[in-house]
């Protein structure tokens, strides 16, 4: 195998790696909102918090079928 050919490997296991762990951190992310909106905490907090609009937590709670009820 070629040093090319073995950077190509290198670089595809990387993003597969690094996939993964994007996909990890969405679930935990995930886990984490829903938990606080079950908590009671508003959305409007929630999204601050996290870095995101209301919106995209009004629609990962909908998504989620999260309700305030455990």
């Amino acid at each position: 195998m070629t040093s090319e050919e073995h950077t190509l490997e290198t670089a595809a296991q990387t993003l597969r790696d690094a996939q993964e762990a994007v996909h990890a951190a969405r679930r935990n992310l995930t886990a984490a909102i829903v938990t606080a909106y079950r908590a009671g905490e508003p959305v409007a907090r929630i999204a601050e918090r996290a870095g995101k609009s209301a919106t995209e937590i009004r629609n990962l709670l909908a998504a989620t079928q999260t309700s305030r009820r455990a």
